[in-house]
């Protein structure tokens, strides 16, 4: 009865876990069955997953570079602000320096011009005044007393003179003798006035002198009081027109 109970149990137990196993196998399969439709689609939103990183990642990166060159963009810019103002302070005071040197060659121009114009006066004599004339005796080249006074007057109105005159001294006779010894006579009548001023600090390379002989008579000669005037010398300052009266 025992052993008949026993074997009756083991079989029970052996139904019992046949009947589980074959449970599990079948759970296992149906498991299977479900899960395997699921799986494609899950490794799908895995790797699309994936993708959107690497495409988050790739834009990060862009955006990353593009705020590097904006950066690097607006460094450059500010640079070329500051060199603009730079350049623009460098052409103002460029523009400056030109205006100070045009004012300069303009005021040098109008020196120039000044000095031209007066150079261009210096061989331009006009007579200053009135001729002095002195008078000599018949056939003589000495000095009176008178004609030494009025020379002196001469000497005395150019010493203050330093530059820009002439004093020109012209001899003359009166009509007696021969031409050659007139023109001779009336050289030597000049030189004698030439050697006088010169005594007086007149400078001599500032003196001219001709013998113009019984030429430019200023009276008849066919009265002693005549032929007295036309026995002269007449003396002439000139000055410079491009030289005041005051140089």
């Amino acid at each position: 009865m025992h052993s008949s109970e026993r074997s009756f149990k083991t079989i029970g137990v052996f139904a019992l876990a046949g009947m589980l196993f074959l449970s599990g196998c079948a759970t296992k399969k149906w498991v299977r069955n479900e899960v395997a439709p699921i799986g494609p689609r899950i490794t799908t939103v895995e790797n699309a997953g994936k993708e959107n990183a690497e495409r988050i990642d790739a834009v990060d990166r862009r955006a990353q570079q593009g705020i590097q060159a904006a950066a690097t963009a607006d460094t450059k810019a500010t640079q070329a602000g500051t060199a603009a103002a730079t350049a623009q302070i460098a052409a103002t005071a460029a523009q400056r320096q030109a205006d100070t040197a045009n004012q300069g060659v303009q005021q040098a121009n109008t020196r120039i011009n000044t000095l031209e114009s007066r150079l261009g006066g210096l061989d331009t004599y006009t007579q200053s005044g009135q001729p002095t004339s002195v008078t000599f005796r018949v056939g003589s080249s000495a000095l009176s007393d008178e004609a030494k006074a009025a020379l002196d007057g001469v000497a005395s109105a150019v010493s203050g003179q330093r530059n820009g005159y002439l004093v020109e001294l012209q001899g003359y006779t009166d009509s007696q003798g021969s031409e050659s010894f007139n023109d001779g006579l009336s050289q030597r009548r000049a030189e004698s006035v030439l050697r006088y001023l010169v005594s007086k600090n007149v400078p001599l390379f500032r003196i001219s002198i001709v013998g113009l002989g019984e030429a430019n008579p200023i009276a008849p000669n066919d009265n002693a009081a005549g032929r007295q005037q036309n026995r002269r010398v007449e003396i002439r300052t000139l000055r410079a027109a491009g030289i005041g009266s005051s140089n």
